[in-house]
């Protein structure tokens, strides 16, 4: 069966101890991932270790991984307020936990301020070389989409009138750059999840924590919508935070805290 998981944001501990749990119930598992493997969590290094040994997976990119691809590689999927500066992203997402996966794979404070000083690639070059190859190139190859016969998986959204499937994001085509902001970076607001999509397969999304919804403040649970499932409960952002796996065959749903304790399984979740 086909298990969704929402953002990781290096959380290690709560993404092996879902996975184990997945495993334990479904030897077949197959693994959708919606972005936002890097930042926040302690431990972004360990967690690409981690989806790299994965043989039973897809993996899309969320708007961490592209700003981190950018401050990597120079070059990212959508524009966003850095203007394409990598040093301006460098800074920028020092506040959104880019740190800590900096810590993550050994850079240190002095590499780190010398960026910020310096603003040139011999300051940068040192911090880009601590990631290992196969990193660099997972970054680097993340699509922005995965599609079903039956279901989609997009980072942050896809707008609701819009009627033709998004299997031309793969056909080889660029979006127009509001699209590809909208992939990458758009939210759902607490009307859209009421209002009608044009889509006709049910879209999964990650980006957005489920609790910043008006009458989810405190349920860390999937928000389920007319055509629309939104996974991103928050694992890295407080102690309440959750990992969350649901399996589009049916519905259950498996979730972690960040401690990497089981959480109890849930065979529905509250609707929009």
């Amino acid at each position: 069966m086909r298990w969704l998981i929402g953002d990781v944001h290096g959380m290690l501990k709560s993404l092996e101890a879902l996975l184990t749990e997945i495993s334990r119930v479904d030897s077949e598992s197959v693994l959708y991932f919606v972005g936002d493997y890097v930042n926040r969590g302690r431990d972004s290094r360990g967690v690409i270790d981690l989806l790299l040994t994965l043989d039973n997976a897809r993996f899309i990119r969320g708007n961490h991984d592209d700003v981190l691809d950018q401050i990597l590689h120079g070059a990212s999927y959508a524009e966003n307020p850095s203007r394409g500066d990598r040093y301006v992203a460098f800074q920028w997402f020092l506040e959104h936990g880019l740190l800590q996966t900096l810590q993550s794979y050994g850079a240190t404070q002095e590499q780190i301020a010398r960026v910020i000083q310096k603003r040139n690639r011999d300051a940068l070059q040192p911090i880009i070389d601590l990631f290992p190859v196969e990193h660099h190139l997972f970054i680097r190859s993340l699509p922005v989409f995965i599609e079903d016969d039956d279901l989609f998986v997009i980072h942050g959204k896809w707008p609701l009138r819009e009627k033709q499937p998004p299997r031309r994001l793969l056909s080889g085509s660029i979006p127009m750059a509001p699209l590809r902001h909208d992939i990458i970076w758009g939210r759902f607001t607490d009307a859209d999840l009421h209002r009608a999509k044009s889509w006709p397969k049910v879209g999964f999304f990650g980006h957005t924590d489920v609790t910043t919804h008006k009458g989810h403040e405190s349920d860390p649970t999937p928000i389920i919508s007319a055509r629309m499932i939104l996974l991103d409960t928050g694992a890295a952002l407080s102690a309440a935070g959750r990992l969350t796996a649901m399996c589009a065959e049916t519905s259950q749903v498996i979730q972690t805290d960040p401690r990497g304790n089981l959480v109890a399984q849930m065979s529905t979740v509250m609707t929009a």
